[in-house]
């Protein structure tokens, strides 16, 4: 499991944007929902890079 201190920051945006919906269109949503997917995949692949890499160390 990953650390939650590190998935905090995206549960919050989350949160947030679930709280604000009403505030933006379906499309606006979409297109917040596709950033943030892709931050957090960008974030999880460079935990993973970092996690291989201090295996390869050992």
């Amino acid at each position: 499991m990953i650390n939650p201190l590190l998935t905090s920051k995206y549960e919050d945006e989350i949160l947030d944007l679930i709280d604000n919906q009403d505030k933006y269109t379906r499309s606006d949503l979409q297109g917040i929902v596709t950033v943030l997917v892709n931050k957090i995949m960008e974030e999880g692949f460079k935990i993973i890079s970092s996690q291989e890499k201090t295996k390869e160390k050992k």
